[in-house]
C-alpha cells in the first residue's frame, strides 16, 4: 500500500542512454538488495534484542484478572523451550524453585523488577521484562453468579468477596457455586464493617442495590436483563481490612444466549487454510463470539468458557463450499456464512439459505457487522437501524432485524449521486464496506485501477441511514493491486480509522487532518519485516482507543489512537499456535487458541505488557492525570435543555497541555466555556467546563416545522488532551448528543408511578372532549390572564383549520399569545380564556346541574418547550350541583302527600269496618240469634 499526492505520480528518472540506463539500473538494483538485506538483519537483530527467539515466557495470577498485581500477588512464571538454566530474579523477589521452568514469585518492594530466564549459551538472547509491581492497596476481589429468571427479562447476580490468595479451587477457575469458607468469613467481616455494594451500569449509570441473603457474606441482586445493562461494574464502599480494599471489578453480562442444534452425522464448516481464522462477535455482548478455522467452527456466549460447535446436515454444501469459508457474521438472528458468493444461515436448528427470497443475489463479495454498541441509542420515529451490511462489486445491501434485507444502493446510482464521470461507473468496484462511529454511519471503500500502474486507487464514501445522504469524503488511498483492504473506525466524534492490508497500516485521525502509516521502531512501514516476514491477521482496538495488530505468528504490536509508530508487545504464544484476540467477561483481551478444533483460552495483560515493552524507551505521558464526566451513554437534549461536563488535567509546568473538545455533526448548539487553573510545586492544573445548549425562538414563525428540522440532528462530541503518548492511562472519551424528540418521552397526569418523573410541566397546553362536548367553560377571562388582544379559542382555530381534525387545528405551530399589541386584534376580552398553565389558575368548570362522565386530551402548545408532540388523555365523572328547594313546591308537595295520607287512613278505616262486620260482628250476632231460637 502507498500513499501518493492527488493528482500526482511518484517515480525516478534515468539516463536516457541505454549504457547508462543499464549502469544506472544495476546500481539501483544493488543498492535496493544491500538496503533490503540490511533491513531485515536490522529487524532480526531488534527482534532478538527483544527477545524473539523460538522460546517464550509468561507469567499469570492465580485469578483469571490481572487487576490486582502488587507486592502481595502471587506471580506464575511459566518457561516454553529448551536449554532453561534458572530464573533470574531480583533480590527483593523471593522464588520458590529458581530452577523450575513453572515456579511461582512474590516480590515483597514495590517498584519496577526485572525478570528474565537464563538459558545455555543464550541468556543474552532471553526475553526480559520490567514488571510493574504495585503497593498493596487493593487486595480482594469480587466474585459474581450471573444468571437468567426464567421466563423473566431479569438477570439474577449473586456475589461475595474473596482473597486470590486464599480462595478455593473452584473460585480460582470461576465455577464456583458458593463462597469457600475463607471467603464466607471474609465476606461477613466486610459486612460487619459496614460494606455494602452496589452494581454500576457503565453505559447507563444506573445503580442497583444488592441485599444481603439469609446465608451471611451473600449479596443477591436482580437487574433488567437489557444491552444497556450488559457492561457492570461492582463497586464497594471503601471499607478496609488490614489496610487492604476490595478492587472495583468490571464484567461482562451475555444478553443472547443460543444453544444450537446438531446430530452425529453433521459436518463441520471450517476454512480452506490452518492460519486462516475468522470471527466475529456480537457488538453490544462481545462474550457471545463465533469464529470458523481450518479444524471447526465454535460458538460460544460466555467468552469461550463453554463452547458449541456448529455443524450442519450432510448435503446441505458441497465439499468444496463446506471447507472454503470466506466470511462469517453473527446477527441475533444466527450465524451467517459466506461461501461462493452465497449467504447461508445457521440457526439454532436450522440451516437455510439466503437467497432471492430474501432479496440477496448469489455472487456477495463481503459481510460486515457493527462494530460499536449503541444500547441508549434511539433513532428518530419511524427510523430503524440495520444490523448487517451485504455487498457485491456493484451492489449494497442492508440487513434488518427478522431477516429482512434491502438494497441499499447500486453503483450507478452512486456515481451519478456523487457527481462522477459515468465513463468511471464501470472503473469503480465496492472493495469493502463497514459501519463508522456514527451510530448510522455507513462506510464505503470505492476503487478503480490506476491505468498503467500496479496501483490502484480508493475513494471513501459516507452514508447515513439517518439523513439518508451520501457524501464523498476528502480522502484518497493508493494501495498495490494485489492486495484487499480491510478497514476499523475507532470509538471517536471525528472519523478517526485504520486501513490495513497484509503488510502495511494506515491511519487518519481528526478527520483528514493527520494520515500516514504506522511505523515499525524502526521506522519501516512495512510492518511483515519487524515481526519475521509473517502477514498481518488481525488489528483489535477497544472503546478507549488501545490497539494491537496481531500477525499470523502471534507477534503482536501496539498502538494508540493519536500514536502514529507501533511498538512491539513480548512475546505470549508460541509462533505455531493459531490465535485471536478477543474481549473476556471482564472486559479484558483474551488470546484464544483454536488449534485443531478446540479452544484455550489465555488472559492477555495487555497495559503490564505494553509498560514492560516500552520501559528502556525515552516516552513519557505529557500529563499526569486526564479526568472528566462524560462517560459511554447517549445524551438527549430537548429545546430547553443544556448539557454541561468538565474535564481536568494535572501535568508539569511547562508542559503546556490543555483539554480539546471536538464536535462532529451539524453546526445545531452554542457553546460557553470556562476555563480555570492553578500551578503549586511545579504541577499544574487545567479545569475545563463545557455547556452546551440552544437557543432558537420558536414562538410565533412561519416555518414552524422547517425551523424544527434545522435545529435537530445527531452531534457527536469528543474530549481529549492536546498531547498524547503510548504511555498514557486511556483518555479517548466520546459521546453521542440527541438533540430533537426522543420517542419514549410523553407526559402523564400527575400521580403515575410506572415511568420516570422528569419534570411538572409549567408550559402553556390546550384540552378538549374528544367527543367534542362543549357545556363546560373556564374560570379565567381574557381580560384578567392579562391579554392585550384576543386570544385564541376552539372556536376561532377551528374556523381558521376547517379542513383539519380536531387534534391537529391548534398547536404550537400555530400558537399565538395574546400578550402583546403587536400580535393578535382587539376583540372581546370577557370570553374564556381557553389556555390552561401551572401558574395562571385557570380550570375548568360546569355551569349545568347534570351528572356527566368526559374523556380530555392534553395538548402543550409552547413552540418552545419541546420537540415532541407532547399529547395525554384524562376522565372525569361529574355528579352535578342539588339546586336551591323551592317553598311553594315543597308545600304542595307535603299538602299532597298528607292528602294522599288521610285518604289512605280513610279507606283503611272502612276496610277494618267492613272486615269487622264480615268476621266479627256478623257470626256474633248470628250466634246470639241461634240461641235465643233453643230457648
Amino acid at each position: 500500500m502507498s500513499s501518493w499526492p492527488r493528482g500526482r505520480s511518484v517515480g525516478r528518472s534515468l539516463p536516457t542512454s541505454d549504457a547508462a540506463r543499464k549502469r544506472s539500473r544495476g546500481r539501483y538494483n544493488i543498492r535496493l538488495f544491500l538496503a533490503m538485506f540490511w533491513k531485515k538483519v536490522v529487524a532480526a537483530g531488534v527482534l532478538l534484542l527483544l527477545g524473539y527467539s523460538s522460546a517464550l515466557w509468561r507469567y499469570r495470577t492465580n485469578t483469571k484478572t490481572y487487576s490486582i498485581f502488587n507486592t502481595r500477588t502471587t506471580i506464575h512464571l511459566e518457561y516454553e523451550g529448551p536449554d532453561f538454566i534458572e530464573w533470574d530474579i531480583p533480590g527483593v523477589c523471593s522464588v520458590k524453585n529458581r530452577t523450575l521452568q513453572n515456579t511461582i514469585m512474590i516480590c515483597s518492594v514495590q517498584g519496577v523488577h526485572t525478570i528474565r530466564p537464563k538459558v545455555y549459551g543464550k541468556t543474552a538472547e532471553a526475553e526480559e521484562r520490567f514488571l510493574y509491581v504495585d503497593r498493596p492497596s487493593e487486595c480482594f476481589l469480587w466474585y459474581y453468579q450471573s444468571s437468567r429468571v426464567d421466563n423473566k427479562p431479569i438477570q439474577n447476580i449473586v456475589m461475595w468477596i474473596y482473597d486470590p490468595e486464599n480462595a478455593s479451587p473452584e473460585e480460582l477457575a470461576n465455577n464456583a457455586s458458593q463462597p469457600s469458607i475463607n471467603s464466607m468469613s471474609l465476606s461477613s467481616q466486610f459486612f460487619s464493617m459496614g460494606e455494602e455494594p452496589t452494581i454500576l451500569s457503565v453505559i447507563s449509570y444506573d445503580v442497583y442495590i444488592p441485599e444481603i441473603t439469609k446465608q451471611e457474606g451473600i449479596w443477591e441482586v436482580q437487574i433488567p436483563h437489557t444491552k444497556a445493562n450488559v457492561l457492570l461494574m461492582i463497586k464497594g464502599n471503601s471499607v478496609a481490612f488490614q489496610d487492604c480494599f476490595v478492587a472495583h471489578h468490571p464484567f461482562l453480562v451475555s444478553y443472547i444466549s443460543q444453544n444450537f442444534t446438531q446430530n452425529s452425522e453433521d459436518l463441520p464448516l471450517t476454512t480452506s487454510t490452518e492460519e486462516n481464522i475468522l470471527f466475529d462477535w456480537h457488538p453490544c455482548f462481545p462474550a457471545n463470539v463465533v469464529t470458523i478455522s481450518h479444524w471447526e467452527t465454535l460458538y460460544s456466549n460466555d467468552a469461550f468458557n463453554t463452547t458449541q460447535k456448529i455443524r450442519i446436515p450432510p448435503n446441505m454444501l458441497t465439499d468444496e463450499e463446506r471447507e472454503n469459508i470466506q466470511d462469517i457474521s453473527l446477527i441475533e438472528e444466527g450465524i451467517i456464512f459466506l461461501t461462493a458468493g452465497r449467504l447461508y444461515l445457521r440457526r439454532t436448528n436450522d440451516f437455510l439459505k439466503l437467497d432471492q427470497t430474501f432479496h440477496i443475489p448469489s455472487n456477495i463479495t463481503g459481510t460486515e457487522t457493527r462494530t460499536w454498541c449503541w444500547p441508549e441509542y434511539v433513532p428518530k420515529e419511524g427510523l430503524e437501524l440495520s444490523e448487517i451490511i451485504l455487498w457485491t462489486k456493484k451492489e449494497v445491501f442492508l440487513g434488518y432485524a427478522g431477516l429482512r434485507f434491502f438494497k441499499l444502493i447500486c453503483l450507478e446510482e452512486l456515481v451519478e449521486i456523487l457527481k462522477l464521470h459515468e465513463e468511471d461507473i464501470n472503473k469503480f468496484t465496492i472493495h469493502r464496506a463497514t459501519y463508522t462511529s456514527d451510530p448510522t454511519g455507513i462506510a464505503l471503500l470505492l476503487v478503480h485501477p490506476i491505468m498503467g500502474s500496479q496501483s490502484s486507487m480508493m475513494h471513501l464514501v459516507f452514508y447515513n441511514e439517518n439523513t439518508i445522504k451520501w457524501e464523498l469524503q476528502d480522502f484518497v488511498l493508493y494501495f498495490p493491486q494485489d492486495q484487499k483492504l480491510n478497514a476499523l473506525f475507532l470509538y471517536s466524534a471525528l472519523p478517526n480509522f485504520v486501513i490495513w492490508d497484509t503488510k502495511t497500516v494506515y491511519y487518519s485521525y481528526h478527520k483528514y487532518s493527520k494520515n500516514g502509516y504506522m511505523l515499525s521502531p524502526l521506522g519501516y512501514q512495512d510492518l511483515t519485516s519487524f515481526a519475521n516476514n509473517s502477514y498481518i491477521h488481525q488489528v483489535f482496538i477497544d472503546y478507549f482507543g488501545n490497539g494491537v495488530i496481531k500477525m499470523y505468528n502471534n507477534i503482536m504490536l501496539y498502538f494508540k489512537i493519536d500514536v502514529t509508530d507501533v511498538s512491539l508487545l513480548h512475546k505470549w504464544v508460541n509462533e505455531n499456535e493459531n490465535t485471536v484476540i478477543l474481549i473476556n467477561t471482564n472486559g479484558e483481551p483474551l488470546l484464544t487458541n483454536l488449534n485443531y478444533g478446540f479452544a484455550k483460552v489465555s488472559e492477555y495483560p495487555l497495559m503490564l505488557e505494553l509498560y514492560s515493552s516500552i520501559y528502556t524507551e525515552v516516552t513519557s505521558c505529557p500529563y499526569l492525570l486526564f479526568e472528566s464526566s462524560i462517560y459511554l451513554n447517549d445524551i438527549r437534549m430537548d429545546k430547553r435543555d443544556e448539557l454541561t461536563f468538565w474535564s481536568q488535567i494535572v501535568y508539569p509546568e511547562n508542559y503546556g497541555v490543555y483539554s480539546i473538545v471536538e464536535i462532529n455533526g451539524p453546526e445545531i448548539l452554542k457553546q460557553e466555556r470556562n476555563v480555570d487553573y492553578e500551578t503549586a510545586l511545579g504541577i499544574c492544573t487545567k479545569n475545563l467546563t463545557v455547556t452546551l445548549y440552544q437557543r432558537v425562538d420558536y414562538e410565533a414563525v412561519n416555518n414552524y416545522s422547517q425551523l424544527q428540522d434545522e435545529n435537530m440532528g445527531h452531534v457527536m462530541i469528543q474530549l481529549r488532551p492536546s498531547q498524547f503518548a503510548k504511555t498514557c492511562p486511556s483518555s479517548n472519551q466520546a459521546i453521542h448528543v440527541l438533540v430533537g424528540c426522543y420517542t419514549k418521552r410523553h407526559i402523564v397526569l400527575k400521580g403515575y408511578d410506572d415511568d420516570e418523573f422528569v419534570e411538572d410541566v409549567t408550559a402553556n397546553f390546550i384540552i378538549w372532549e374528544i367527543h367534542e362536548r362543549i357545556d363546560f367553560s373556564y374560570t379565567v377571562t381574557m381580560h384578567s390572564a392579562g391579554c392585550v388582544n384576543e386570544a385564541q379559542t376552539w372556536k376561532s382555530m377551528i374556523k381558521e383549520n376547517k379542513d383539519l381534525p380536531i387534534d391537529k387545528v391548534w398547536g404550537p405551530e400555530n400558537y399565538r399569545h395574546c400578550f402583546s399589541f403587536s400580535s393578535g386584534k382587539p376583540g372581546d376580552l370577557s370570553q374564556p380564556y381557553e389556555i390552561i398553565n401551572s401558574s395562571n389558575k385557570n380550570e375548568i368548570i360546569w355551569k349545568t346541574h347534570h351528572i356527566g362522565f368526559y374523556v380530555f386530551r392534553v395538548k402543550i402548545i409552547d413552540p418552545n418547550y419541546s420537540f415532541c408532540e407532547l399529547t395525554t388523555t384524562f376522565a372525569i365523572e361529574i355528579f352535578g350541583i342539588l339546586p336551591r328547594t323551592d317553598p311553594i313546591m315543597v308545600l304542595f308537595i307535603l299538602l299532597g302527600l298528607i292528602i294522599i295520607i288521610f285518604i289512605c287512613l280513610l279507606i283503611s278505616y272502612f276496610q277494618y269496618l267492613r272486615i269487622f262486620r264480615k268476621f266479627i260482628y256478623e257470626p256474633s250476632v248470628k250466634s246470639k240469634n241461634k240461641k235465643k231460637q233453643r230457648q
